[in-house]
């Protein structure tokens, strides 16, 4: 998919993303709940966040609802996303900064002690990830937490047909076009295998890494800079 499509894509989800996640992903205010749960537990402290990919900001709003002191660095393509995102958070904090731009190229910043990826790097093929994860190793301070909330796919072929039927079965449930949605995952996305997914983590210096939840070809991460 080219930059510009990609733009143009997330630009007319701003509007309505949260209630088509709840649409597409199987369980997806239930994982807010894990995401939560794996943040630190220091709520006096000021956490440095960069939320990647941040969407219209449900990511941070659960980081500040535990954490209130943190700094959030919001980080997107559009200025649409950008804008429902200050829209959310500035409801609960002035403590934050946006940045529009494309992370596979342009900078995401550095000294964090929290990194999210939610539902995005799916946009890399597996040689840009394995890049990208250095780059978020060299953005994140010692002891930092990286959680990623990713589309996955299962080794054996078998079973990934039967994720990707039942997952078809969930949206047609919810009264959604389960082709259309898969065909657009097909032609445009890049999940990965979670065995790839640790060993490049563990490459580039993370440690620790390991998956909380899983749901048919979705899964919650998180990794650990020592």
């Amino acid at each position: 998919m080219k930059d510009i499509n990609i733009q143009e894509h997330f630009a007319k989800q701003a509007s309505d993303y949260e209630a088509l996640m709840i649409r597409l992903v199987p369980q997806y205010l239930e994982q807010h709940k894990i995401i939560s749960n794996l943040l630190p537990n220091d709520k006096n402290k000021n956490y440095r966040v960069l939320d990647l990919g941040c969407g219209n900001g449900i990511l941070s709003e659960i980081v500040l609802k535990k954490l209130p002191n943190s700094h959030i660095t919001g980080f997107d393509i559009t200025t649409e996303m950008l804008d429902a995102y200050e829209q959310k958070i500035s409801k609960y904090t002035k403590n934050y900064e946006l940045i529009q731009g494309d992370y596979k190229i342009d900078s995401i910043g550095k000294s964090y002690d929290i990194i999210l990826t939610g539902m995005t790097l799916h946009h890399l093929n597996w040689e840009e990830r394995k890049v990208f994860y250095q780059k978020l190793f060299n953005s994140a301070n010692q002891n930092a937490v990286y959680i990623s909330n990713d589309i996955i796919i299962d080794e054996d072929k078998e079973v990934r047909e039967n994720q990707y039927s039942l997952w078809k079965q969930f949206m047609k449930e919810q009264g959604e076009n389960p082709e259309f949605w898969y065909e657009k995952h097909i032609e445009k996305d890049f999940p990965i295998i979670l065995s790839n997914h640790f060993d490049w983590l563990k490459e580039v210096g993370f440690q620790q890494s390991a998956c909380y939840w899983r749901m048919y070809n979705f899964a919650i991460t998180s990794t650990i800079k020592f």
